[in-house]
């Protein structure tokens, strides 16, 4: 506009100037005609441009109330959209919101107000310079929410400098209602199917001798229990095995399951047995994946998995991730060997079918894990095979017996580094893994990653992130260690297997250990275990040696004990830093603290090379540290367990424990109040 008024003023002085040459020109000729032409012009001139004003302020007034009608309609367009708007700044302070965002969300404008305040869990700093969108739920409504960066670079040219533009920047929030179709989606996803598979898990133990009328009494009062609680879902459930059943209920059914915390174990539990045993079952359970093959698939892995870790549990597989619940009984022993003898065959013929055979146990290496993987290169050895043991880099806990060991010559040449057993290895050797079951954990992971031939023999309850595609499985939670394991194993290899006096030494120690002295978990099997290694020569001797305490040792424990904090039965400690086997004396500060009478469970941490944070838990029985460690990535049993925690200071781990093991009392604390 103002460019055309230019051109115009520059097009009427131009002919102006035309004009006043013209009469000049008329004056020189004519000075009286140029008199009468110059009052013409001057006079058409006149009356013109009083016409061309008059327009121009008529124009002037039209433009200014069209443009004072469009903004009042913008702003009340803006303030009135069916759209809530909000701006905030780089701190998450609402800095404007248009009328309709005032009237979902309750903005009190008498205060400076943090949009987390009004919506929890909004994070301006998660979307701070960056456009797209999300979905929020805020009293019971569903938005969708359009962010938008705004620079004021692009609008205002008066700001500079990179502080000012970053202090007058906003973001630009867009609120959709999408309530409705969000409830249609949720109701939608709540009706989808799951799969699941229920196994009772002591079916021989609890109808073993008993008669018709007894055992079709017990197992009607199971099935009962069984088909009441997925009715209660609107599920559908069938048996088709005595100790086998499948049922499918709605994802909606699932969570209320969940909320309620699957009472069906409770209720099995509870049920009389005539031989006084508890009965129990497992549940595994599928969600989130594709086709009906693949559900049932990972229904019946749950279930595995739910097994594997001692039963009276639930395991529920949705998608990549796994969630348990229940776990709160000890496993029970089983008394025969069967399985022993049919896993030692087994054993036997993966061995022979190979040329190369790697043995580990898993790093920071203890000894149980030590002792497991000497039974197995024992094996192995008595079969011909070439083998060898890889030992992680930390094997400060062990090296007593890693010493006594390496005298031998045979080991001083087969035990070898994680670096030497990635070389050594190739796809088709023969891996098999002692004393833990996880994949992360191993002592040597890059050479497990080279052949996919795996035994995985372990005797903790079993985790999500499980070694891949094993060959077989010997896992046995009920068991006191990997130690007794592999002591069966030794027996019923199908070829005899000498233990030299050192071997049957440090397979004694591992039981020693994970027992306390064969004073926690110990069973017949046990014992028996035990007996064999002293008949095969085990020296008790040189392994009480190997864990006698030094002076520094026991004043470090006591320290332990010294600075220990406790919180409602929950003693939790650090062990000092800069020590050598500080796994071991974290262990031992842990029993020590375990042994007064106030305390239900006890937690002992320690600081790893990597800069994570170890612990070492310890319970009487009443809280499962296993669930506890296993909350924060760790594992092990009810009784005795632990975790290596990353990226974790140690206060913020001894908050993490305090309030996973809390949580674990209360709830063992309410059940004992129902019972």
């Amino acid at each position: 506009m103002k460019s055309f008024q230019r051109r115009w003023r520059i097009l009427e002085i131009s002919i102006i100037a035309v004009v006043a040459m013209l009469l000049l020109i008329i004056a020189y000729l004519n000075w009286m005609l140029a008199i009468l032409a110059a009052i013409v012009v001057i006079a058409g001139y006149l009356v013109n441009y009083n016409t061309l004003h008059n327009r121009r302020r008529l124009a002037r007034e039209q433009f200014s109330a069209m443009a004072q009608n469009v903004t009042q309609a913008s702003n009340f367009a803006l303030q009135n959209l069916p759209t809530a708007i909000a701006l905030v700044n780089k701190q998450g302070t609402l800095v404007w919101n248009n009328s309709v965002f005032a009237d979902w969300v309750d903005v009190d404008w008498n205060k400076l107000q943090k949009l987390s305040a009004l919506i929890p869990g909004f994070r301006i700093d998660k979307l701070w310079g960056k456009s797209g969108f999300l979905r929020e739920e805020y009293h019971g409504k569903y938005y969708q929410v359009v962010y938008k960066y705004i620079n004021p670079s692009d609008s205002r040219k008066d700001i500079d400098g990179d502080d000012e533009l970053v202090e007058h920047a906003v973001m630009a929030l867009y609120f959709k209602d999408i309530t409705d179709i969000e409830t249609d989606r949720i109701r939608a996803e709540e009706a989808q199917p799951v799969w699941g598979m229920i196994q009772i898990d002591n079916i021989e133990d609890l109808t073993k001798g008993l008669g018709d009328r007894e055992y079709t009494n017990l197992w009607a009062d199971i099935n009962n229990v069984i088909v009441e609680e997925i009715d209660k879902l609107d599920g559908f459930v069938r048996n088709f095995q005595d100790d086998m059943y499948i049922f499918s209920i709605s994802r909606g059914a699932l969570k209320e399951a969940e909320q309620g915390e699957f009472k069906i174990l409770e209720r099995i539990r509870k049920l009389p047995s005539p031989r006084s045993v508890p009965a129990t079952i497992s549940i595994g359970i599928s969600e989130n994946v594709g086709s009906v093959k693949e559900v049932s698939g990972r229904a019946r892995a749950a279930l595995d998995i739910a097994l594997g870790r001692g039963g009276d549990q639930v395991c529920i597989i949705d998608g990549d991730n796994t969630r348990f619940f229940g776990g709160t009984t000890a496993g029970l022993e089983k008394n025969t060997r069967v399985r022993a003898r049919v896993v030692g065959q087994a054993i036997r013929e993966l061995m022979n079918d190979s040329e190369k055979i790697l043995v580990m146990g898993h790093q920071r290496e203890d000894y149980d894990a030590l002792a497991g993987t000497i039974g197995m290169v024992a094996i192995a050895r008595a079969l011909g095979k070439d083998v060898r043991l890889a030992l992680s880099k930390e094997t400060s806990a062990i090296q007593k017996m890693v010493k006594l060991l390496d005298k031998d010559e045979f080991w001083h040449t087969h035990m070898i580094t994680p670096e030497v057993a990635e070389e050594w290895v190739d796809s088709n050797t023969l891996i098999i893994v002692c004393d833990t079951h996880r994949e992360a954990m191993v002592a040597a992971p890059e050479a497990l990653a080279v052949s996919n031939r795996r035994i995985v023999i372990d005797h903790h309850r079993r985790a999500a992130d499980f070694i891949e595609n094993p060959l077989l499985t010997y896992l046995e939670p009920a068991a006191s260690s990997t130690s007794e394991l592999v002591t069966e194993l030794v027996q019923y290899a199908g070829v005899p297997v000498k233990l030299t006096k050192e071997e049957a030494t440090g397979i004694y120690a591992g039981i020693v250990l994970d027992t306390k002295n064969f004073n926690q978990q110990t069973g017949a099997r046990t014992f028996e275990a035990a007996a064999f290694l002293k008949r095969s020569g085990a020296d008790i001797e040189r392994v009480r040696q190997l864990f006698i305490e030094t002076f520094d040792s026991i004043q470090l424990r006591a320290k332990i004990v010294f600075e220990a904090s406790r919180t409602e039965g929950i003693a939790i400690s650090a062990a000092p830093e800069g020590m050598k086997d500080m796994m071991a004396l974290a262990a031992q500060g842990a029993d020590m603290l375990i042994s007064n009478e106030d305390i239900e469970a006890a937690f002992v941490l320690y600081s790893l090379n990597d800069g994570g944070v170890g612990v070492s838990a310890r319970s009487k029985g009443k809280v499962n540290v296993q669930v506890v460690m296993e909350a924060l990535g760790g594992g092990g049993h009810r009784t005795v367990a632990g975790a290596q925690l990353q990226d974790m200071t140690m206060d913020e781990a001894k908050q993490a424990i305090l309030e996973q093991a809390l949580e674990a009392l209360h709830s063992a604390e309410a059940e004992e109040e129902q019972e």
